[in-house]
């Protein structure tokens, strides 16, 4: 009877400490790694974000199917985005070297709007700590990360455009 009560004090003890596991961390800095735009051109992460305005990071790979979701869910909302808040957002493609084309051709197929990057050596996946995408990372103007979201479903959209109003209202 002693063992039962154990495991049942165990389990609900996990149960309650189950949402401190998900909670945000601390603001952790916003990583400073070399990616491309584009045309191949080479920039620092540093040098994207703006003192005066939050940043919205949307992490992609053209063949992981929940990342376009995220992209068409935000795109979607980009004018509310616009109208609510100080935000610049930007797209970062993690597609190997290789498959840069099949990432250009989901942009045009998509029109999104936003700018894109390349990260092909995934060196800011890895600097940021992403494990899998879609991540959307949200960058106060102090160039700290204030909001991580990982994996996305649709109506996430809303959280996200929740945590930007918070961190830079219009």
């Amino acid at each position: 009877m002693r063992s039962y009560r154990i495991a049942l004090f165990s389990f609900i003890m996990g149960i309650g400490l189950l949402p401190s596991a998900f909670a945000q961390e601390a603001e952790a800095e916003f990583p400073s790694v070399e990616i491309s735009d584009m045309n191949g051109k080479n920039i620092n992460t540093t040098a994207i974000t703006h003192p005066d305005s939050s940043l919205l990071i949307l992490t992609w790979k053209s063949d992981v199917k929940n990342s376009l979701l995220c992209l068409d869910a935000i795109s979607a909302m980009k004018d509310k985005i616009a109208q609510s808040t100080r935000t610049k957002v930007i797209m970062i493609n993690f597609d190997s070297t290789q498959d840069v084309r099949n990432a250009q051709s989901t942009l045009k197929e998509h029109q999104w709007g936003f700018v894109n990057y390349l990260d092909p050596n995934e060196e800011f996946k890895k600097a940021a700590a992403i494990d899998y995408l879609p991540v959307v990372l949200v960058v106060n103007p102090q160039n700290k990360i204030a909001y991580r979201k990982a994996a996305f479903y649709l109506g996430d959209e809303q959280l996200v455009l929740e945590a930007l109003k918070k961190i830079s209202p219009r």
